[in-house]
């Protein structure tokens, strides 16, 4: 049965360094991620760094970092691209990144930072052709080429020194071009034209000119949506979306394209996406049909042979596949289940699921593009802050090597009447509070090594004891759970990092909202309503506006206090006070969340937070009645099961519990007692006092967040 989908803007049926917080008392949804390391490919040290996801029906691209140790993937937020953004690209270098806009009929352009993130540059976009559907850049890094679907044709780009494009002329192609793409010498281009069953063949010349060869073109199978080149540049592979095959070809010394004595292999039903990986050994082919991925050796002459097992399971509607830099890890994107599906390359080419086999992107994920470097993605920790309830007060810590926790040489700063939740912004530049009583949100700039300073304004307002605050994955906008106004407040972030209430200021929610948090796709929020005993569930549309969900809310246990997301987007937990449980849930299609199998797990006394660690494999709750911290392992499905030792001891009345984003480190906010407990995370996810096991804080510590930055 096929799908239909919407390609060249007609519904045709698919025969065809950035900052991270962990766990802000009021926000986050445990989303964060471990330092990797990574081992040399070959003679050369070769390590994957930040990867981009173009995501079609949501117009905007994903950013993560890498794990170069493990291969997954942690979310790093997303920017809004232009209208069906259907390619994403990265120059060589890994300065810049290029996305074709397939309605808009544009190309988006944006600097890389040292953390991986985008912003778009001066001139954030530039003309193509008439649905543009694929991007590519040249080995050089010096032009561009964007295959336009509705055109029959190509458009040029020169790259300047800044990374804007400008454009050159366009060169015919045949009808429906699809995709391009640019032997290894950087002397050929390739296009598969979708609507004429061939592929277009061009010199690259003098300034980046393509010109046809003489033969200009090759037969290919029914409708060819992908072409690729193999890195020796010999081999050349087109997906055959209709007749689901692959056809092979050599590279002429010319090259012109031959097709070889065995012109086609068998794929799955309908591949979208051929790719072959650093070594030149292995294919792999996204077959969109039947949610799986096709796995070739390729043996002497570029022929392409079945694995032993020959396909291996993605999600639904698999669109694209890549394989990292490094040669060790391949990721597919899911366009229907709006996921990306993360395998480990064994020795003999094979697939097979990383530990965390899938994490959520934005809607419809069509594309996917990675950096690469010669060192690992490092992630360092900077600073806690801690939220002292009866002094008004934010006590500031920075971290030291051994996740030791040492007062800034200015200890605290002020915050309004009552404080309950921090939050800090993804770029690391600023920060924000919950102020109980006095019905506002103090601003915080963040200077140097973590010292937080007032902006002007220093507040402003919200609603009635808003006790909760949290910052988008985009870093775009802020939400605070107001508890009294049973409401939360929504909020965009300006110039400066000033809060401005969105046209539409507030939405509702259940009774007595007591915290938020954001799914780390960034399309999803939660809300913990105490009083309803309920979670308050809604989508993030345009702008940042929450709109409640066609089911708007899914019961917990008495008195939720606390409302977490893993870091994959697939799993929910709630700590449920007074009924010493965490509900668990699945997160479903459009953001619902549903109870697991066994809705709920038993916790101490008092359960008042929970938070997940950056690599989604461990769930720690702070009882606060109990004294003591519950540790959990996560399994497959999302489940909770409490580890051999189920309890660590904490300080008086502990409140709040976070886990650094390296997840090395806990830190635990203990109320009654005046100071913060620290931890290392040890082997299997168990907490282990530190040599110094708590360090002071205000009179009533009420919540602690961790920030980190990445490079």
């Amino acid at each position: 049965m096929f799908r239909t989908f919407f390609i060249r803007n007609v519904p045709i049926a698919l025969v065809v360094a950035v900052l991270l917080t962990l766990a802000a008392c009021g926000g986050g949804g445990g989303g964060g991620g471990s330092s990797g390391s990574g081992s040399p490919t070959g003679t050369v040290s070769v390590y994957p760094r930040f990867a981009y996801v173009a995501n079609a029906r949501s117009n905007t691209v994903s950013e993560y970092y890498v794990d170069a140790a493990t291969g997954q993937w942690h979310a790093n937020g997303y920017v809004p691209a232009g209208t069906s953004p259907y390619s994403v690209t990265v120059d060589p270098s890994g300065h810049y990144a290029y996305v074709a806009n397939q309605v808009s009929n544009t190309v988006s352009e944006y600097t890389i930072g040292a953390n991986g993130t985008l912003t778009a540059m001066a001139t954030p976009t530039v003309a193509t052709g008439t649905s543009p559907e694929s991007i590519t850049v040249d080995p050089t890094g010096h032009y561009a080429y964007v295959a336009n679907g509705g055109a029959a044709d190509v458009s040029e780009y020169m790259i300047g020194t800044n990374g804007e494009l400008t454009a050159m002329a366009t060169v015919a192609a045949e009808s429906g071009p699809v995709s391009v793409t640019v032997d290894p010498s950087g002397k050929y281009a390739y296009v598969a034209n979708y609507n004429s069953n061939t592929v277009s063949e061009y010199t690259i010349g003098t300034g980046g000119v393509l010109t046809a060869m003489a033969t200009p073109t090759v037969a290919a199978g029914a409708d060819p949506y992908s072409v690729t080149v193999d890195p020796t540049g010999h081999y050349v592979y087109v997906a055959n979306q209709i007749n689901s095959t692959i056809s092979e070809y050599s590279v002429g010394s010319n090259g012109t394209l031959t097709a070889m004595a065995t012109p086609t292999v068998v794929a799955g039903t309908s591949p979208l996406s051929v790719t072959v990986d650093p070594s030149g050994k292995y294919a792999y082919v996204a077959n969109y049909n039947s949610d799986n991925v096709s796995e070739y050796t390729i043996g002497t002459g570029g022929v392409l042979n079945p694995m032993a097992t020959p396909t291996v399971a993605a999600g639904t509607g698999p669109y694209s596949v890549t394989v990292d830099p490094s040669g060790k890890y391949a990721y597919v994107a899911n366009y229907t289940s709006d996921t990306v599906s993360e395998y480990t390359i064994g020795s003999t080419g094979q697939l097979t699921a990383l530990a965390i086999p899938t994490l959520a992107t934005q809607n419809g994920p069509m594309a996917i593009a990675m950096t690469q470097g010669s060192a690992p993605v490092t992630v360092t920790p900077i600073a806690v802050y801690v939220v002292d309830e009866s002094d008004n007060t934010i006590s500031q810590y920075t971290i030291g090597a051994n996740g030791a926790l040492t007062a800034m040489a200015t200890p605290t700063v002020p915050a309004g009447t009552y404080p309950s939740s921090i939050a800090v912004d993804p770029s690391g530049r600023y920060a924000y509070v919950a102020n109980g009583s006095s019905a506002n949100v103090s601003e915080y700039a963040i200077g140097a090594g973590g010292i937080l300073a007032e902006m002007n304004p220093a507040l402003v307002p919200a609603g009635t004891n808003p006790a909760s605050v949290t910052v988008d994955p985009s870093g775009r906008y802020v939400y605070v759970a107001d508890q009294g106004s049973a409401n939360v407040s929504e909020y965009t972030i300006g110039a400066g990092g000033v809060l401005t209430p969105m046209a539409t200021p507030t939405v509702a929610t259940g009774s007595n909202p007591i915290f938020v948090t954001i799914d780390p796709s960034g399309r999803y929020a939660y809300v913990a309503n105490y009083g309803s005993a309920d979670v308050s569930e809604y989508t993030i549309g345009f702008g940042g506006v929450l709109t409640p969900m066609a089911t708007s809310m899914v019961a917990t246990g008495v008195y939720p206090a606390s409302v977490t997301v893993d870091p994959t987007g697939k799993y929910a937990y709630v700590a449920n006070y007074n009924s010493n449980t965490v509900s668990e849930y699945t997160i479903g299609a459009g953001g619902v969340l549903t109870p697991m199998a066994t809705p709920t797990v038993a916790t101490g006394t008092g359960p008042n937070s929970v938070t997940v660690d950056p690599t989604g494999r461990y769930a720690y709750v702070a009882n606060y009645t109990g004294g003591t911290v519950s540790e959990y392992t996560i399994g497959s499905d999302g489940a909770l099961a409490s580890m051999a030792t189920p309890t660590v001891a904490a300080g008086t009345d502990p409140y709040f519990v976070t886990i650094d984003p390296t997840g090395h480190y806990s830190y635990l906010a203990n109320y009654g007692s005046a100071n913060v407990s620290e931890y290392t995370v040890g082997t299997g996810g168990v907490l282990n006092s530190m040599a110094t096991p708590t360090v002071a804080a205000g009179t009533h510590p009420f919540c602690v967040t961790a920030w980190a930055t990445i490079q």
